[in-house]
């Protein structure tokens, strides 16, 4: 297992089940594009076993905003966990188009000493 100061990434698509230690750090990626109707949610079923510790995004293409726009153009974004005490959770990965939901992804997640 990775030290726990490392990011690890999550392929919420492909995985459906993952292994981290107790202070592990882990991310899952997703795309948004407001002004198309393009979004993801994520629910963690239980946030004493993982915690959602940040939601960050950046605009793919800056160099095409204008002043004034507000999610003119698409994000990446990465929602940041960190494993807390020995258990599981199941994190929930929703992609949404124009706030209805379009699928729905789980990762199960087991967190160890």
């Amino acid at each position: 297992m990775k030290p726990p100061t490392e990011l690890i990434d999550v392929e919420w698509k492909t995985e459906s089940e993952r292994e981290f230690r107790v202070g592990d750090v882990f991310r899952l990626r997703f795309h948004r594009h407001g002004s198309v109707g393009e979004d993801a949610e994520v629910e963690v079923s239980d946030t004493e076993v993982i915690s959602h510790e940040q939601t960050e995004t950046k605009y793919l293409h800056p160099e095409r905003m204008k002043p004034g726009w507000s999610g003119g153009d698409a994000e990446r974004g990465y929602w940041t966990f960190k494993a807390k005490k020995p258990g599981t959770a199941t994190i929930t990965v929703r992609v949404l188009f124009r706030f209805e939901v379009e699928s729905e992804h789980q990762v199960e997640i087991t967190v160890v000493e």
